[in-house]
């Protein structure tokens, strides 16, 4: 063993100064900073005085550079934001959190804008005070990295305002629940905020209170997984609540337990992402997008994304503020992920592999093994299925219409928008995204086995009798091999094989997006078989149907007891039973029965994590091994050849 390193991250969090890891020295040259004028770009020195870390020396030789002008580059366009128009919008529309709006651009103005010239932004900051004083998480996420990045700047009448949110009675704010994310922001932020700040704390309970659901949440990422599971809408919320507490706690012990967070959740970001888009399941979120078009995509893209210039500015100048708003928290933070990470987010690992995976039910500290996905990666397309038991006709709150169930991401060979297809029942939109009420489904490699049956149950919901498989509509109708239906997306054979009382292709989606075309099955009892493949293996359609004409279908017992069976082409054998009286169907893969008994928190070539192991392994080849182990006291990274 060439090296063995058991950092807890005590040293360098004690050269924090005040409490901060980062501080932000931009300087601008000749720059007039209000409100009707944006900061100007001009003569701004792009430097990060970053704390000098072992972690961040590491990733330096990764591409800190691009780091670096990523960061500009977000915080430029975040900063052409009129902080007098979103002022006027907020207060003539019952807006319930201003401060999401307006707390991003104005970080982003602080930080491109020299200290005698921001009166006009703190004056914004002091009219949202006044008028919207409520301690909420999307508020706390921003305004505690706006108090600790500067602090040392800060008008007097500004600081006296962050010394009441840990007086009383608002410090009890700090103490606020809600859904997973919205506990992260305000505990994590809060925890921060009282840890460092150096005003006494009111209720100093909270800090253990706060530090307490800190460690539970990590050691259940590190025992079960996480109820919203590589979210592609609440991800970067989270994260950002994490990155909080890592720069700017004054506690070494804070700072450990939130990188291990970090680095658990960047591990699940990196094993996913396609080319830009968050590939394979996700709970709370249907990702589509590529770099700019999600929250997760934009804090990736700040961590992975492109070094070239062009590029930069192609993907900040398309990202909607929105996006920007997760983005700016990781452009401000000194956080890096490991650096063994960037091999799997980019896909520079040996392809393919398969990931096998389990999840908790949402919330959910001892309902291990509720949720079961396999995530298989190729060169040139992704696909992810999510298998959930039993049947749930819920509609509003956390509920199924926010887990994607299947989703296959097709690589752009242009990197500028890959595409994205979705199967599954319509029971809550017709784009197929969201899991209905007994959708039954198994995955191999390229190939899944879906189906739907509804039952007396489902018909009084008002379960819609239809299965959509939803595919961008500017790749056109599909060719036919029998009754396969083919679609060529970009260097990616989808071949397709439903069965239902109808098969007919919608175009557009009914009532749907104007941009995706649905191959519709339609019939009390549907199914599917779709099999991708690699246009490099069949090089052209008669290529590929000749291979599709050797693919073995049993569907002789389909009608009466659900059964389906096929060969793929890549020579696997997969056998469903639809089972109606069980929460997931039977299922055989090469012969052996599917057990989702103990699926692994992770389970891949590249990332391992046994249930209740509290152990994280990473290995990349030529790489050695990266590995993060919980203890009782504190987690421990250690690396080895």
């Amino acid at each position: 063993m060439r090296q063995h390193e058991r950092r807890e991250y005590v040293t360098f969090a004690s050269r924090v100064w005040r409490g901060s890891v980062v501080a932000i020295a931009l300087v601008l040259a000749g720059c007039t900073a209000s409100v009707d004028s944006q900061p100007s770009d001009s003569g701004v020195s792009n430097v990060f005085l970053l704390e000098d870390s072992f972690e961040n020396r590491r990733f330096d030789a990764e591409g800190e550079r691009g780091f670096r002008e990523r960061s500009l580059a977000v915080r430029r366009q975040l900063a052409q934001e009129d902080l007098a128009e979103l002022d006027e919008w907020w207060r003539s529309r019952d807006i319930g959190d201003p401060h999401k709006y307006l707390l991003p651009p104005m970080l982003a103005q602080l930080s491109l804008t020299p200290p005698e010239q921001r009166t006009p932004i703190w004056d914004f900051w002091r009219n949202l005070e006044r008028d919207a004083p409520d301690l909420y998480h999307f508020r706390s996420l921003y305004d505690v990295r706006i108090f600790f990045l500067f602090r040392d700047e800060l008008p007097e009448d500004v600081r006296n305002a962050y010394q009441t949110m840990v007086s009383s009675p608002r410090v009890l704010e700090w103490g606020e629940g809600g859904t997973e994310n919205h506990i992260s922001q305000q505990y994590l932020s809060g925890l921060a905020l009282m840890d460092a700040s150096g005003f006494p704390v009111a209720k100093p309970h909270l800090l253990a209170t706060n530090e307490a659901w800190l460690r539970s949440e990590v050691w259940k990422y590190f025992t079960i997984g996480q109820g919203e599971f590589h979210s592609s809408t609440y991800y970067g919320f989270t994260i950002g609540a994490l990155l909080n507490l890592y720069d700017f706690a004054a506690t070494p012990h804070l700072r450990t337990w939130a990188k291990a967070g970090l680095d658990w959740l960047a591990t699940n970001m990196a094993l996913r992402l396609s080319w830009g888009t968050a590939g394979g399941a996700e709970s709370r979120g249907f990702d589509r997008g590529t770099w700019y078009d999600s929250g997760i995509g934009a804090v990736a893209w700040m961590w992975w994304g492109s070094d070239e210039p062009q590029e930069i500015d192609r993907i900040a100048s398309q990202m909607s503020d929105k996006h920007s708003r997760l983005a700016i928290l990781a452009a401000t933070s000194s956080y890096r992920p490991p650096p063994e990470l960037r091999a799997i987010a980019l896909k520079r690992v040996p392809l393919p592999f398969q990931l096998r995976a389990s999840h908790p039910a949402y919330y959910s500290y001892r309902e291990d093994n509720q949720f079961w996905e396999t995530f298989y990666a190729t060169e040139d397309y992704t696909l992810g299925t999510l298998v959930t038991s039993g049947r749930s006709y819920q509609v509003r709150g956390t509920i199924n219409a926010q887990y994607a169930t299947y989703k296959l991401v097709v690589r752009d060979v242009e990197g500028r928008s890959n595409a994205v297809v979705s199967l599954g029942g319509t029971y809550h939109t017709p784009m197929a995204t969201g899991r209905s009420p007994g959708d039954r489904k198994v995955q191999e490699k390229g190939t899944v086995l879906y189906q739907l049956r509804l039952n007396e149950r489902d018909r009084q919901a008002n379960v819609p009798d239809r299965t959509h498989l939803v595919v961008p509509r500017e790749y056109g109708e599909p060719q036919r091999f029998g009754d396969w239906y083919v679609w060529r997306i970009e260097n990616v054979w989808l071949c397709v094989r439903p069965w239902g009382d109808t098969v007919t292709v919608e175009n557009p989606v009914v009532d749907g997006d104007e941009n995706y075309l649905a191959l519709v099955a339609q019939g009390t009892n549907t199914a599917w078989i779709t099999d991708a493949a690699r246009v490099t293996d069949y090089p052209t359609f008669d290529r590929l149907t000749e291979a599709l004409g050797k693919t073995e279908i049993s569907d002789e017992n389909w009608v009466s007891d659900g059964e389906i069976g096929y060969t793929s082409l890549a020579g696997d054998r997969l056998e469903m039973r639809y089972a109606p009286d069980r929460p997931v169907a039977e299922a055989t893969i090469n012969g052996r029965d599917r057990d989702l008994g103990q699926v692994p928190v992770f389970e891949s070539p590249y990332v391992n994590q046994d249930l209740e192991s509290g152990v994280l392994t990473v290995r990349i080849p030529d790489s050695g091994l990266w590995k993060l182990r919980l203890t009782p006291s504190q987690p421990i990274w250690e690396t080895s050849d």
